[in-house]
């Protein structure tokens, strides 16, 4: 029977009384909804036990049900702590009384008021993005900022970091602390963070249902932290789905996973922050075209998962069905125009008009790619041409567009539902201040990564909180700081 799955706490598990109704039931393959749904005359017979025994192991289970029914749903008690005190204190409210959940800083102002302010303690905050946008850095930062005294809006409290791509950067952490003598004066310290790596999907579990509730047992209170970097990593490589049936064990896999680590932040009252991969959502080829409403998923995606409005409005123009108001019409115009690309182009057009000698030639159309590296923007240019005769480019009349989103975090809508504060990580490139300034004609190298500049921004795409926002950062010694647009 699948009891511990629906109710693991069930006292029903270890009662000798019914060892051998469950040894039965398991061997007749009954479950737990067979027994709340089916009469008991059915589950004697199959089960060979007696009908007075069903009876009265089915009562228990649905007394169970309810009493756990009834805990869920009764309004629960908000964690607030006293400035003035070091316990924390617990009143029933709404967060209308004056009382407000407990939060924690992530070491920088601005990040903390755009998260509505900070990372708050009985929830699961998710950091999203590509490879190379800040992901564990952030999370670095965060398990030193909950060492923080309360004053400096910290916990004064320590971490678990949990990797599965690796060990926990250390050299890194030590380098925030050299770069913040701060953090190191008011005692923060890499010897307050629990460490441990998974190697594969068994050990994740192992380490999310066992040795992390008992390391969580054993330092009561002292640990408000749990870091998960990243919690997809295994899952999508060992968990099958190459059928209908294994997609759905694949979301109660997840479901039930995000359930145990909402058990875990309400019970220990402690913040959960998981870093998440993307994968690729291609844009829906023209014979699946429908007819959508605002009630779909896919209608929905776009504004959970943090695309540009203009994506969003794109893609689900594009799968509309042709009529004759839309049969010939052009989406393009939706997109938004790459602003960065068409200024570059321009500028490289006035040196090759007023300078031949110097004039440079772009080999193909340029259109900004928010996922290629400085390398590979390199080679959207040929090298300066100083042939005297040398021809002058002419710009384009089409003009460029944004490239249009689709990557998506994993694990699903079945994870996205547990998660209160989704973040989204991003690196773009825009025009270097060279470009901006027009000073492109005072520049005589042939390293074309000089017209470019990353940007990095953190985009909280929702949040029960705060309002959607952005905020733009830098990654440095000191690690992640805000800085202005």
């Amino acid at each position: 029977m699948d009891l511990y799955d629906e109710l693991p706490h069930s006292e029903l598990l270890s009662d000798p009384e019914f060892t051998q109704l469950l040894q039965s039931t398991r061997h007749n393959q009954l479950t737990v909804v067979d027994f709340i749904t089916l009469n008991t005359r059915e589950l004697a017979r199959v089960s060979q036990r007696s009908i007075t025994e069903i009876n009265k192991f089915r009562n228990l289970i649905l007394k169970e049900f309810e009493d756990q029914y009834n805990e869920l749903t009764q309004p629960k008690p908000i964690r607030i702590l006293d400035s003035t005190d070091s316990t924390e204190t617990y009143r029933q409210g709404n967060g209308q009384d004056g009382c407000s959940p407990v939060c924690f800083t992530t070491g920088d102002v601005t990040i903390d008021e755009s998260l509505g302010g900070g990372i708050f303690l009985g929830n699961i905050t998710e950091i999203f993005g590509e490879s190379s946008t800040g992901k564990s850095q952030l999370l670095m930062q965060l398990c030193l900022s909950v060492q923080l005294p309360k004053s400096m809006g910290g916990l004064e409290s320590k971490c678990v970091y949990i990797t599965t791509e690796g060990d926990l950067p250390t050299t890194r952490l030590e380098g925030i602390l050299d770069a913040r003598p701060e953090l190191k004066k008011h005692g923060v310290s890499q010897h307050n963070i629990f460490t441990v790596s998974c190697n594969d999907l068994i050990t994740q579990e192992h380490i999310l249902n066992v040795q992390l509730p008992v390391l969580l047992e054993q330092n009561e209170s002292k640990i408000k932290l749990i870091i998960i970097d990243s919690i997809s990593h295994h899952m999508r490589v060992e968990l099958q789905t190459n059928s209908i049936k294994a997609s759905r064990n694949n979301r109660y896999y997840v479901e039930q996973m995000a359930e145990r680590l909402l058990h875990i932040a309400d019970k220990h009252s402690l913040a959960i922050v998981v870093a998440n991969q993307v994968s690729d959502k291609p844009m829906a080829e023209k014979q699946t075209r429908y007819h959508q409403t605002i009630m779909d998923y896919e209608y929905q995606l776009g504004w959970v998962v943090g695309w540009k409005d203009s994506t969003i409005l794109y893609r689900q123009k594009s799968v509309e069905l042709p009529n004759d108001n839309n049969i010939n019409r052009n989406h393009e115009s939706i997109l938004s125009d790459d602003e960065d690309s068409i200024l570059i182009e321009t500028e490289l057009n006035k040196v090759a008009t007023t300078n031949n000698s110097k004039a440079v030639q772009p080999s193909r159309q340029l259109v900004l790619n928010d996922n290629l590296d400085v390398d590979t923007l390199n080679s959207r240019y040929t090298n300066v041409d100083r042939k005297q005769n040398s021809t002058s480019y002419l710009i384009k009349k089409k003009p460029y567009k944004k490239k249009i989103d689709t990557r998506v975090p994993n694990l699903g809508l079945s994870w996205a539902n547990h998660v209160s504060t989704r973040i989204l990580l991003r690196k773009t490139y825009m025009a270097s201040p060279m470009i901006k300034r027009g000073d492109l004609k005072y520049y005589d190298g042939t390293d074309t990564s000089k017209f470019w500049q990353a940007r990095r921004t953190l985009k909280v795409v929702f949040s029960s909180f705060c309002k959607p926002g952005e905020v733009a950062f830098i990654i440095s010694k000191k690690g992640i700081e805000s800085v202005g647009d």
